[in-house]
């Protein structure tokens, strides 16, 4: 039978908080043997598991493994404490073989692997395990997604208030509207939510064929204004994802067309998302490039394709706000309980972009909304 071993903190490693739920700041042992769940650790994290039988099986006290000594012990490197704890844990149960994921510390890693200890370093193991989500997940991710909807609704009421200048520029309370603006006020919003987000996305006109570009200056009436935002829950540490697409004023019969496909696109890839499959990306690509529309999927040649459908569908969300499965020209295959952000979009020079993204659960039922989702409409 397997263990799965991890040395890490909680705050850095999406590995170790996933199975230990708590955001411990020092570093622990994690191990899963013979279908037990086992935390080694210190004295200041003891309380924390006190009450955690739901989690964990087993607390086992590092000073029953000689950590006092092996700190007065000034032969020893500091860096080498850790992985000589992690040694004398596995020594004395008798485990000579580990799985541990690809971001285990190489000191550690090598360490072991110098006492004969055998360490597979497992990507898909790992991977997998985090896909499936803890019920505290879940709840998480639903608390970050109504943070998104609350901060996306302040967004469209400055979008939706803002008259247009004599300079082609938008003025809101007084002052010329911009992403800058935008972004801090949906700050301000997700903090208030319990959530944070530093990097949203706020693209207007041409911008909005920026890529993971923040956004900066001012918002352009008459034209697409894509606005994404990823807020992590801070009690749980997970993420949700969302993107709507407004248009300040007048919307124009081009941005109107791109619109209606990539709505039909969503449908199409929500409806794709089943257990065991991975044609989601392949189909809206399939449906936009029939609808005369460039895609990357179907791109020959060089550039690298810089309009049209040029991104992945999306991604799988959690305690990263992107990790697996993909969804792209290298999909994995989709799993019973994954979480994963759904983003077909369509970008044109001069004309600007459409991209709508929702967060949501697949199940062997079809797709589950985590909220009912944030209305798609184009007039904030």
């Amino acid at each position: 039978m397997t263990t799965y071993l991890l040395y890490s903190d909680a705050l850095t490693s999406p590995e170790m908080r996933h199975e230990i739920a708590e955001p411990l700041m020092d570093a622990v042992i994690f191990m899963e043997h013979e279908g037990r769940r086992i935390v080694v650790t210190g004295i200041l994290e003891e309380a924390i598991f006190a009450d955690r039988d739901d989690i964990i099986d087993e607390v086992w006290a590092e000073q029953d493994f000689g950590w006092e000594e092996l700190f007065r012990d000034e032969s020893i490197p500091l860096p080498m404490l850790g992985p000589e704890l992690v040694f004398r844990v596995l020594h004395r149960t008798g485990i000579d073989s580990v799985s541990m994921p690809p971001t285990a510390s190489a000191l550690v890693v090598d360490y072991l692997r110098d006492r004969q200890i055998e360490v597979r370093i497992e990507p898909e193991t790992w991977s997998e395990r985090r896909r499936h989500k803890a019920p505290w997940e879940i709840e998480g991710i639903e608390r970050a997604q109504r943070a998104a909807e609350t901060a996306m609704l302040v967004a469209a009421r400055m979008l939706r208030e803002a008259e247009p200048t004599s300079d082609n520029r938008l003025r809101f309370e007084g002052e010329i509207l911009t992403a800058e603006w935008i972004r801090e006020t949906m700050i301000s919003e997700l903090t208030s939510q319990g959530t944070e987000c530093e990097q949203i996305l706020v693209h207007s006109g041409d911008a909005c064929l920026r890529g993971h570009d923040l956004g900066t200056g001012p918002i352009l009436p008459d034209t697409s204004c894509i606005i994404d935002v990823f807020p992590r829950d801070r009690r749980s540490g997970v993420h949700a994802d969302m993107t709507r697409t407004f248009v300040p004023g007048i919307v124009n019969e081009e941005i109107k067309r791109l619109h209606e496909h990539v709505r039909a696109a969503l449908d199409i890839a929500f409806a794709a998302l089943e257990p065991g499959t991975r044609e989601a990306y392949r189909k809206v690509s399939e449906y936009l490039r029939d609808q005369g529309f460039p895609t990357t999927l179907f791109h020959e040649g060089d550039p690298p394709l810089r309009d049209g459908f040029f991104h992945g569908l999306g991604h799988g969300v959690g305690l990263e706000v992107h990790e697996r499965p993909w969804m792209s020209r290298r999909s994995d295959d989709l799993v019973d309980g994954d979480v994963v952000a759904v983003e077909p979009g369509l970008y044109f020079e001069r004309v600007g972009g459409v991209r709508l993204e929702d967060t949501v659960l697949v199940t062997s039922d079809g797709v589950e909304f985590i909220t009912d989702p944030y209305p798609y409409d184009l007039q904030p």
